[in-house]
């Protein structure tokens, strides 16, 4: 039980009549000033770094799950990103193939209207008779 403030009073008073007020004084420098039961003792000490070591265990284990969680979005959005990306590429190229396919028809339109063109001559040059 803590010592009262007039307990403490009467205990220098009575150091100071029996030992001088110096003496007293030095003494009374030596007790804690709330009392031996405000003072912390090693169980005290040994229980506190017991739950501040739960706390940074658990805060570490937290943080490694926010962290572990970041990762996996992370990693969700770049395969979403590369999936799409991937999906563009194919439809650009369908569609540069579709393009290829286009221009390849009217090539051969071209390529068959001059063969075309070129046979008729032919035939009308060499069906010509020499004089007319």
């Amino acid at each position: 039980m803590a010592a009262t403030q007039a307990q403490r009073a009467a205990l220098y008073a009575s150091l100071v009549d029996s030992m001088g007020e110096e003496a007293a004084d030095t003494l009374m420098d030596q007790l804690p000033p709330g009392g031996w039961d405000q003072m912390a003792t090693k169980d005290d000490l040994a229980g506190a770094e017991l739950r501040l070591q739960a706390a940074f265990t658990a805060a570490i284990a937290e943080t490694n799950v926010k962290i572990v969680e970041s990762h996996a979005d992370l990693k969700v959005s770049m395969h979403k990103g590369f999936a799409e990306a991937a999906k563009e590429r194919a439809e650009a190229a369908k569609e540069r193939a579709e393009i290829i396919k286009s221009q390849a028809k009217q090539l051969y339109v071209i390529v068959a209207t001059i063969a075309a063109a070129t046979i008729s001559i032919w035939i009308a040059l060499f069906t010509m008779t020499p004089g007319s």
